[in-house]
């Protein structure tokens, strides 16, 4: 499978769908114009956050923004922002976007296709009727990723209050720079945080578009996923102690394998979530031997188990099952079991009458869709701890994300437009 490239993504043009006030090509020179941005050999996108390529993104999206007359600012943080105001400036605002930072040798529309989605749709509503009875509000944020300070969703953080100055003077990237000190030399003020917090009461809904980043949109031939909720994920340490022997004088009955055991356990962790709820997801992802040797046996095995589902008791009771199963297979092996709980975060459920604007959004489009959870973390999930939050998935070819791989088809980026905009016409018109 390819690259993006423009020629490939304007290839699927005569397959859209005409929409009033959505041109195709628009996008596809928007997008292409994106990924020239921090392109690597490879074909894909590096754009860390406080770096020359994620300034040089944001002025060229800045740009797009003015263009289409909306009232550009930047937070302290380097959080962008443009708005349309409302014929009731006085009523709070619906808030749309997504991030512009990519992971290293990422692709060309995670991320960026929201953004330049909620520019397109805000645009298509200046066009046809002006403006909404409320406000609305383009928000860029910055470091989605994380990739590269390893503190993913910061600026959706910061934006929510959930950064201390402290924390920003304490992480840093591979060169040993600050986050703060890197916020310093872009102009921004690590020490101005307060001034970037979003006052929940200015905000009535934010909306995000984003690519799917799996396969079941694909697969079940759908057009649109509205996400009803977004998986907290927990990270679980597991460490198995045996005893560490020569593995061709240490007959199988007298050995305490901790690789044996963490197998077991292994396999014994992949069906726990199928007896949970169809939501729930877990992985291993990381496992480490001791001494790792070809002719040794492992005296220690440390795992993390990636642990997630929409619902919180659904999630915590599999962590509580497979701490049992930890110990259940550590006694039988004659193993001794430790388990650490490293992070928690709390699942975020999208609101039924978002869930119902987005389908009504869909009927009125005659889009098929699906309601699916959103396994990974996006903004929104920070965002809608504080903020009634919806996610919109488009389809990605194949499930590829975070490769160069990563394509969505024109048509199924133009429906997404589409349905953004109805969406935000649909709350935006609204009083209450």
């Amino acid at each position: 499978m390819s690259h993006f490239t423009k020629e490939r993504f304007m290839h699927t043009k005569e397959n859209c769908r005409t929409y009033p006030y959505i041109d195709p090509d628009v996008l596809v020179n928007r997008v292409a114009n994106m990924s020239e941005i921090g392109k690597t050999e490879e074909g894909g996108v590096t754009r860390f956050v406080y770096t020359e390529e994620e300034e040089r993104a944001k002025r060229l999206f800045q740009s797009w923004m003015e263009q289409a007359g909306l009232t550009v600012r930047e937070d302290d943080v380097g959080n962008l922002y443009g708005r349309l105001e409302g014929t009731n400036p006085h009523l709070p605002a619906v808030l749309t976007g997504s991030h512009l930072d990519t992971v290293p040798n990422g692709g060309a529309f995670d991320g960026t296709l929201g953004c330049i989605s909620s520019l397109m749709a805000i645009e298509a509503i200046i066009n046809e009727q002006g403006r909404l009875t409320h406000p609305i509000e383009l928000v860029v944020f910055v470091d989605e990723e994380g990739s590269r300070f390893g503190s993913g969703l910061l600026g959706s953080r910061m934006a929510m209050g959930e950064v201390t100055k402290e924390e920003l003077f304490q992480l840093r990237d591979d060169y040993h720079t600050t986050a703060a000190e890197a916020m310093k030399r872009q102009g921004y003020s690590p020490n101005k945080l307060k001034q970037c917090w979003l006052d929940s009461e200015d905000v009535k809904a934010f909306i995000e578009v984003h690519i799917e980043q799996g396969k079941r949109l694909e697969q079940y031939n759908e057009r649109i996923g509205i996400v009803n909720g977004i998986a907290g994920p927990s990270w679980l340490e597991i460490k198995l102690d045996g005893e560490t022997d020569h593995a061709g004088n240490t007959p199988m009955n007298m050995r305490k394998d901790a690789v044996a055991g963490a197998a077991e356990l292994i396999s014994a962790i992949e069906s726990i979530p199928r007896e949970i709820s169809s939501t729930a997801v877990a992985t291993v992802g990381k496992v480490n031997f001791h001494p790792n040797g070809s002719n040794v046996i492992a005296g220690r095995a440390e795992m993390i188990v990636d642990v997630r589902d929409i619902e919180e008791e659904n999630r915590d009771d599999m962590l509580q099952r497979m701490e049992k199963e930890a110990h259940r297979v550590a006694e039988k092996r004659e193993l001794a079991v430790e388990t650490h709980l490293q992070i928690r975060i709390q699942p975020v459920p999208v609101p039924e009458w978002i869930q119902q604007k987005m389908e009504s959004s869909a009927k009125a489009l005659d889009l098929p869709y699906m309601h699916m959870p959103s396994g990974a973390g996006h903004d929104a999930m920070i965002v809608g701890k504080y903020i009634p939050s919806g996610l919109l998935f488009v389809p990605s070819v194949h499930g590829k994300s975070h490769t160069p791989e990563e394509f969505t088809e024109l048509k199924d980026c133009i429906d997404g437009v589409a349905m953004l905009r109805e969406t935000l016409l649909s709350i935006g018109e609204e009083i209450q």
